[in-house]
């Protein structure tokens, strides 16, 4: 499946659509202690009762248009992430601390997977020499993840003890950034296991000369393992509800 870095380029045009009105709390104060950020379920996922699935079918309902239901789509496919990926697996098994700065990049690197199976839909034969790029229902469908992910995250900053709003604006324009750049630095490693290596040592442990080695590249396998997985849903399956099954990482 031929996959470019028009992910990353869409993404950059979509930020001046979009605005964010919280914002990621700094290393100093994301840190959790007791209770734990796993250890709350109300923080690991949008609530059953309160999701935003669930108040967006609220507003409109089952109506029989496609750009509802690929919305919904978009939003079940994100909430999948939190609610079946094992946080608990990834923090032990990879030494990270369980804070939200680590909750967000696993969650951010299963985004990512949704996003190149997604905008793979939308990629055009070459025209005159070049490839042209047009939105599609993977486009939509892209844009209504990030969506969901924004959402949780705001949400999860309410929760956060002693989070200050004007502080917190701030930080998530540049946890935005810092989205943006993971992205970019993830696309550069689709074709090369070393690239996608450097991307995981920079995301997750801020290059650290003291990481393990295993730890990468068990990322590494993780991640072409799944993106393969991904890969064998049907273009016709992914306009509905797809099933999702995330892998393991104790697995690689």
């Amino acid at each position: 499946m031929f996959r470019t870095r028009t992910i990353s380029r869409a993404l950059w045009h979509q930020q001046a659509q979009i605005r964010i009105h919280y914002a990621r709390p700094c290393a100093s104060i994301l840190h959790i202690s007791k209770p734990n950020f796993l250890h709350s379920r109300s923080l690991n996922t949008v609530t059953v009762e309160d999701s935003y699935v669930k108040k967006f079918m609220n507003a409109v309902g089952w109506m029989d248009q496609s750009r509802t239901r690929l919305k919904l789509t978009g939003y079940f496919l994100y909430e999948c992430i939190p609610e079946n990926v094992s946080y608990a697996e990834w923090f032990e098994s990879l030494e990270l601390p369980d804070t939200f700065a680590s909750w967000f990049v696993i969650t951010e690197l299963h985004v990512w997977m949704l996003m190149v199976r997604y905008m793979a839909e939308d990629i055009l034969l070459p025209v005159n020499e070049t490839k042209k790029y047009i939105k599609g229902d993977g486009h939509f469908v892209r844009n209504c993840i990030i969506e969901a992910l924004w959402a949780d995250v705001a949400n999860k900053i309410k929760l956060l003890e002693g989070a200050n709003p004007a502080i917190a604006r701030k930080q998530v324009s540049e946890l935005s950034e810092q989205f943006q750049a993971s992205l970019v630095a993830y696309d550069e490693g689709l074709s090369d296991d070393k690239i996608l290596a450097a991307a995981i040592w920079r995301r997750f442990y801020s290059l650290a000369e003291d990481v393990k080695a295993e730890h990468i590249e068990r990322l590494v396998k993780f991640i072409r393992h799944q993106i393969a997985e991904l890969d064998k849903i049907p273009s016709d399956d992914l306009r509905s509800k797809p099933k999702i099954t995330w892998l393991s990482i104790l697995n690689h």
